[in-house]
């Protein structure tokens, strides 16, 4: 009975200790810094945290990251493989009150995405194939709604103001959009965009357009 006690209690001792030194070891990670944000989301979660395809072309599994931290954050993905390659999407919130909501019909297509404001909605949709959508709300109040029906469309977007509203529909193929508001853009309260066609290719900063 002694010996059995005694081997009960190391047991304990021993499954309480290794974890709290496992994580002793492990670095804190210090904020990106990095220009874009898919390099900040992979800096930041740290790429072993992000979701990668296999090489293999046989490979129909959709894969999907979601981080949130703060309060109040809720997102919602919903990936459908139409025949073809994985869709693949990484998610991160932090703030409080932001919302997302992303549908992914088809192959291939990718969705990178972050919001770190507060009270930020996202509405995003890709119906087709090897669509890319990379995005960062870093504002307040923003809404969000980006449609993509077709083939490789892309959307780019650094939205750093406040209580905007933008709607962009892709309809087509090869067309794409870089979008870059700060919080000091003189543009509108926002804008709609629609690009219907084959290889429309705009940017707009600041409220300003530019083939």
């Amino acid at each position: 009975m002694k010996t059995l006690r005694f081997l009960l209690l190391a047991l304990c001792l021993f499954g309480v200790a290794l974890p709290q030194a496992a994580r002793a070891q492990v670095p804190a990670r210090s904020q990106s810094q990095a220009a874009t944000a898919e390099q900040r989301l992979a800096e930041d979660l740290g790429v072993e945290r992000l979701p990668t395809l296999s090489p293999s072309s046989e490979n129909t599994f959709n894969i999907s990251s979601l981080t949130q931290s703060g309060t109040g954050n809720s997102a919602t993905l919903n990936q459908v493989n139409l025949g073809g390659r994985a869709n693949q999407a990484a998610i991160s919130q932090a703030g409080i009150g932001n919302i997302l909501s992303l549908t992914q019909a088809g192959a291939t297509n990718r969705t990178t995405f972050t919001q770190t404001g507060n009270s930020n909605r996202s509405d995003l949709g890709q119906h087709g194939s090897d669509n890319t959508i990379a995005g960062e709300v870093t504002g307040n109040d923003n809404l969000v709604d980006v449609q993509q029906q077709g083939t490789n469309n892309a959307y780019s977007t650094q939205l750093a103001g406040s209580h905007a509203r933008y709607t962009i529909d892709q309809i087509g193929n090869n067309n794409s959009l870089t979008q870059r508001e700060s919080a000091t853009s003189t543009a509108l309260p926002g804008y709609n965009v629609q690009m219907q066609g084959t290889g429309i290719k705009l940017t707009i900063e600041q409220g300003k357009i530019f083939p």
